[in-house]
């Protein structure tokens, strides 16, 4: 098999059990959770570490900004063999009453007909971007069982960061829980190419207080992320795959 033109590893070099990030610096947070870890790639950016927890294989890698950054990455770390990705990231919130630094797994994902999506997709039909069930459910007990203020229910894809103060007034009324920009892709790839997916979404920063509400520093947000990603690594240890 080729290397792929993005993550310039072999195959072997990935788990199947794989954690994504948007940020290098949370990757590189995540592989300190890991026995023996190892940084194997870092070509573009996204770093990619390979080590053990639990026993268990695990990879933790960063999937960048965005749909497109994002599929690129999932497209190849499946390429390489995982077969079970949960995205571990960040959320602002479109209810009032989620809170900062509480925890959002998302039942599905809302997104923009149009751009990636159609292209891959290639229908007007609306399909549904939603996780695996059991991946799901082992997320939501493992977050709960660390103690962790977990909210169940669905969220948005957004494309453009700075254009969603309105969806707190179109979408939170609607149920949607909180806006993010990758979980739609990697719901719907885990669906066209038959890989086990979920998410984590940690919540920085509630839009119901505008743009210029408080907002999760980096340091506030590490000794939530290691909790937070002790409870996945914990998770997706024990699913089959």
């Amino acid at each position: 098999m080729r290397v792929p033109i993005h993550l310039r590893v072999n195959r072997g070099d990935v788990a199947e059990r794989v954690v994504i990030v948007g940020d290098p610096a949370r990757a590189r947070q995540l592989s300190g959770l890991l026995t023996d870890a190892r940084l194997v790639n870092e070509n573009r950016g996204f770093l990619t570490y390979t080590g053990t927890y639990g026993g268990v294989r695990v990879s933790v890698a960063t999937h960048g900004i965005g749909a497109p950054s994002a599929a690129i990455v999932i497209e190849e770390l499946i390429s390489l063999g995982a077969r079970l990705i949960v995205r571990l990231g960040t959320v602002g919130a479109l209810r009032r009453e989620v809170g900062i630094g509480d925890v959002i797994v998302p039942t599905g994902s809302a997104y923009n007909v149009g751009g990636i999506y159609t292209q891959y997709l290639g229908s007007i039909v609306n399909y549904p971007a939603v996780p695996d069930y059991e991946v799901l459910t082992a997320l939501v007990q493992s977050l709960r069982g660390a103690g962790l203020r977990v909210w169940v229910g669905p969220v948005y894809s957004s494309d453009a960061f700075y254009a969603e103060e309105d969806l707190v007034n179109v979408m939170g009324p609607r149920g949607i829980l909180g806006v993010e920009m990758e979980t739609a892709i990697l719901f719907l790839l885990g669906l066209l190419r038959g890989v086990k997916t979920g998410a984590v979404l940690i919540v920085s920063n509630n839009l119901t207080e505008g743009r210029e509400g408080r907002f999760l520093t980096a340091e506030e947000l590490s000794p939530i992320v290691e909790k937070v990603g002790k409870a996945v690594l914990g998770a997706i240890t024990k699913i089959n795959i």
